[in-house]
């Protein structure tokens, strides 16, 4: 069941960001936000659809006030769920023909320049790239080998290595904060589920727990707390948990409008999409509490992830 990347309908344009699991005393009450020393200006990556041209494109923007600027597309291909290393010198992204689900993984500069393919795999899927903490793995999904599985490689694209070995789908994978775990959204048990398993690949658990749909996971910066978008009080809601599913509460509860991809701002704060089945999608911002909830001032409409730098 792999996923089309170009969507018709606004509830279609979602992704996410996978994240992963750190222990924590699991005491079920939301403490305030801890505001970290970056604030903004912040530069944020993101994928869009550009009038007259077919396919995806892959901007960076400072937050507030900047103007957007191209740093990957071509006419015809896809670029999108892009993903910042920890030193914000290279972007990763997938790239794919609009019309098929073949992909490749690759790394460009801010600049636009030093364009690599890491995967080098034109009849295989890969695709939701995402860096270690240490900037020398990404992780990443690919068919290789016949699965829907998990891999990891070095920054380089060498050393290729099966995290999963399971016949449902896995996705979208992060490494927790301190590198030694990984969480990703899995369809093996019928639904979607974010699961943690460690970097290498073991002692997975499902931290989801819950018939609805629960995907897209974003690790907040200090391992706390796992963002996920679920579909389990029937709408697109984006939620917040413990990393060992304690302490659930959804934050954003609206009937009429889609909330999806969260990513963690660098001052601690999470973002998210919200958009109407046809409206315009807008990045909203608010603390782990469910205060402070706010309409980001930003130029652009991202599709699918985006991704926050803080320099």
């Amino acid at each position: 069941m792999l996923s089309r990347p170009i969507a018709i309908r606004r509830r279609d344009l979602v992704v996410c960001v996978v994240v992963t699991l750190a222990a924590v005393v699991a005491t079920g009450v939301l403490p305030p936000t801890r505001v970290g020393a970056a604030t903004e200006p912040w530069r944020l990556v993101y994928a869009t659809e550009v009038e007259g041209r077919r396919g995806l494109d892959v901007y960076v923007v400072e937050v507030p006030g900047g103007k957007p600027r191209r740093v990957a597309g071509v006419p015809g291909l896809n670029d999108f769920s892009p993903a910042w290393s920890p030193d914000g010198r290279w972007i990763a992204f997938r790239r794919n023909p609009v019309r098929g689900d073949e992909g490749e993984i690759f790394i460009v500069s801010p600049s636009g320049r030093n364009l690599r393919n890491l995967t080098r795999s034109p009849r295989v899927a890969d695709w939701s790239p995402a860096w270690s903490p240490s900037g020398r793995e990404i992780a990443f999904f690919s068919t290789m080998k016949g699965g829907l599985d998990l891999w990891a490689m070095r920054a380089d694209g060498t050393g290729k290595r099966r995290l999963t070995h399971d016949q449902g789908l896995n996705e979208y994978p992060s490494f927790s904060p301190d590198g030694g775990r990984i969480a990703f959204n899995s369809h093996r048990t019928g639904n979607f589920e974010v699961f943690v398993m460690t970097r290498r690949g073991t002692k997975t658990q499902n931290v989801s727990r819950h018939p609805a749909g629960d995907k897209w996971p974003a690790w907040s910066p200090d391992g706390a707390w796992i963002a996920f978008m679920s579909e389990r009080e029937g709408n697109e809601d984006v939620f917040v948990m413990h990393p060992d599913g304690t302490g659930l509460r959804n934050l954003t509860r609206t009937t009429d409008l889609q909330e999806s991809h969260p990513a963690w701002a660098p001052d601690g704060r999470l973002t998210y999409s919200r958009h109407s089945e046809m409206g315009p999608i807008e990045i909203w911002v608010t603390n782990v509490d469910g205060t402070g909830t706010k309409r980001l001032e930003t130029p652009v409409e991202p599709v699918f992830a985006f991704d926050w730098l803080d320099r």
